[in-house]
């Protein structure tokens, strides 16, 4: 359900507006919330396989056209990458790969965004929550959104923490961005 947003320049005119979180890992995900910081749309991050697991690109532009044919403006927050110094070469090549690659499609569809370190937004937002980042992002999100169903499949009964990490960075997107 789309929610209307701020007014535009035209009187009588209204913008329709949403924020964007990306986790841009392989297990990462896609929220977009509205004004009213309910979730419009939502995406575990799409992969194929191939000789090994990569991004769906057609998949993940396909969302992005998606959302700009329903809203006038759309803000988007990415979250920084960076190599862990335990992480093999492959998990940083597809790192790496997943940061630039988001940051093409956006560029290409000319959806400007803001690249923020994941401690910076989790500092504002997960403050008061214990437990290591991951479990915090899940029960901010259970917290905000009670209704909302943060599981990747319907069969699944683990909350997917790519999404609840993207939900809470589109709400600090919306806090930039208001």
């Amino acid at each position: 359900m789309e929610k209307e947003g701020k007014e535009n320049k035209f009187p009588g005119q209204v913008t329709k507006v949403i924020y964007v979180g990306i986790d841009n890992g392989l297990n990462g995900g896609i929220v977009a919330i509205d004004n009213n910081q309910e979730v419009v749309d939502k995406m575990v991050m799409p992969t194929i396989k191939l000789k090994r697991r990569e991004f769906d690109v057609r998949q993940i532009i396909i969302f992005f056209r998606n959302l700009m044919a329903r809203f006038d403006k759309i803000y988007v927050v990415l979250e920084k990458s960076h190599v862990r110094p335990v992480s093999g070469k492959v998990a940083c090549f597809t790192t790496g790969f997943g940061y630039g690659m988001f940051q093409g499609i956006l560029g290409t569809l000319k959806i400007s965004y803001e690249i923020v370190g994941p401690k910076v937004w989790q500092r504002k937002l997960l403050k008061d929550l214990s437990g290591d980042t991951k479990e915090a992002s899940i029960m901010f999100c259970k917290h905000k959104w009670p209704e909302e169903d943060w599981t990747p499949t319907e069969r699944s009964r683990k909350a997917h923490d790519g999404l609840t990490d993207a939900a809470a960075m589109a709400i600090y997107c919306y806090r930039l961005n208001r």
